[in-house]
């Protein structure tokens, strides 16, 4: 395949190091998409690539229309090219920011950044005005990335391990790193005053529930220097329900096909969730083996239906003040660059009282459903130079 169309235009697809595809792009930074919320503390969310190298079978993603549907279809990954440009002007647009996210939807270090390198160009564009950043992955963190992201004292890291069995690992997440590279990548995080977290995200039942090996990940996160553990268990969406199934059937045997079907029964918002009793007991055992360690513990996207509406599952199991385990300010142009927000704890989601100034933040316990873009960073930015101006008066 030379070419492909997409959007009435067509694209030269690149064959290595995966095939792929540059497409111009002024999509815009934002934050938490619309509808329920478990993430505490609100984010400007950063995709430079649509469609994934590593290769998860299971990712929700692959339920996404629009350029996802060319990776689902044909295993082709868009990049969106010289995105970092254009996240400078974005961010040189506002003056209120919050942590950067790489990315929520694709590793940002899968194999094809490894010829474009967006990931760290874009972490070097929050840093130089001096926004932090978080990344999420399962490859092995580049050069540089480290060095870039430790002058800047809010970036973190997350890395995610979903079993200590590298045979596992290798079906799992067949182009991720290799479970010891991700056990150093929490190491060369910690060792350069980064804060890491350690994602047992998602848990698979019957194939990575086994409790003495859940136990084994969190020690071996703690010994790397880890000191909060998120966790989920697999949900999935109903559109793609029996794909993800029937890739468990090859995977692992017709058995854990029909244990799936048994045990995924609640629909909530389109996604398919294990019973929830099953859930429950996992989150609990997990956080009470992290207690037992002093480490932090919060679920991602967790929910059960009460009433027939789904209520998040961290009122319960959190122990954090934020579900990534670190507090980080909402941040504040001063002049070429940014500082936190005095007294912010970055919880938008449970504050009440809007220290940095911006009471569409502070959204109260239970209304976080709000899904803000950058008309709105603009928005507010607009509005506090207006009290500036006020009270320079």
């Amino acid at each position: 395949m030379d070419t492909v169309k997409i959007n009435g235009k067509e694209y030269r697809v690149i064959k290595e190091p995966q095939p792929h595809i540059l497409v111009p792009t002024k999509k815009q930074l934002h934050g938490w998409w619309p509808g329920k919320r478990e993430c505490t503390a609100e984010r400007l969310l950063v995709n430079p690539y649509n469609g994934c190298g590593i290769g998860c079978f299971f990712c929700y993603t692959l339920s996404f229309p629009g350029y996802f549907q060319l990776f689902r279809e044909k295993g082709i990954i868009t990049v969106a090219k010289d995105f970092d440009r254009e996240v400078a002007k974005q961010l040189d647009s506002i003056d209120v920011a919050s942590c950067g996210y790489l990315s929520p939807v694709t590793d940002p270090f899968q194999p094809v950044n490894s010829i474009y390198r967006l990931s760290e160009k874009i972490i070097k564009v929050f840093v130089e005005r001096n926004i932090p950043i978080e990344f999420i992955t399962k490859a092995k963190i580049p050069p540089g990335v480290i060095e870039i992201m430790k002058s800047q004292s809010h970036c973190f890291g997350q890395v995610s391990i979903l079993t200590p069995e590298e045979k596992l690992r290798k079906i799992l997440v067949p182009g991720g790193a290799t479970t010891d590279k991700l056990f150093e990548n929490i190491e060369l995080l910690s060792n350069n005053n980064i804060f890491s977290v350690c994602r047992i995200d998602p848990i698979f039942p019957f194939i990575t529930d086994n409790m003495e090996d859940i136990k084994e990940i969190i020690q071996k996160a703690k010994d790397s220097g880890c000191t909060h553990i998120v966790a989920s268990c697999l949900d999935i969406p109903l559109k793609i329900f029996n794909q993800i199934l029937n890739v468990i059937d090859k995977k692992f045997g017709t058995g854990y096909k029909w244990d799936y079907r048994k045990l995924y029964r609640e629909n909530i918002d389109g996604y398919m969730h294990a019973d929830i009793n099953y859930r429950k007991k996992i989150f609990d055992r997990m956080r009470n083996i992290c207690e037992r360690k002093n480490l932090t513990f919060a679920l991602c996207m967790e929910y059960e239906l009460i009433d027939g509406k789904p209520q998040g599952l961290n009122r319960e199991f959190m122990s954090s003040t934020n579900c990534e385990g670190v507090d980080i300010p909402v941040y504040i142009r001063k002049g070429d660059k940014f500082y936190p927000a005095a007294n912010c704890k970055g919880n938008c989601l449970n504050c009440t009282t809007p220290e940095c100034g911006i009471p569409d933040l502070a959204m109260g316990k239970g209304k976080g459903n709000t899904s803000w873009k950058l008309k709105d960073y603009r928005r507010w930015s607009k509005n506090l130079r207006n009290k500036m101006f006020e009270f320079k008066q």
